[in-house]
């Protein structure tokens, strides 16, 4: 099975939101810190295909999600699972 990443940095407000609904719904993931390790940085941005992507970006596996925003308006639409890839 995919892993579920969400790539992030020492929490802010919008990282600390994606944490708390995936917390919330029991969904399983890794969270990948890149404020310490370039090379996750652009691991990140290289699976975002946007070499400005900023955290917070969610992969599960090879498959990029999507960010923030697309993020919260999957669950606004209830299709977090779909999003996630998990579905």
């Amino acid at each position: 099975m995919s892993c579920l990443k969400l790539y992030s940095t020492s929490i802010k407000s919008q990282q600390s939101e994606v944490i708390r609904i995936l917390d919330g719904k029991n969904i399983k993931y890794e969270l990948v810190d890149i404020s310490q390790d370039n090379a996750l940085r652009e691991e990140m941005r290289a699976k975002a295909g946007d070499p400005k992507a900023i955290p917070p970006q969610i992969v599960n596996g090879d498959q990029y999600c999507g960010d923030y925003e697309g993020f919260v308006e999957a669950v606004e639409q209830n299709t977090l699972q779909q999003f996630l890839k998990l579905a």
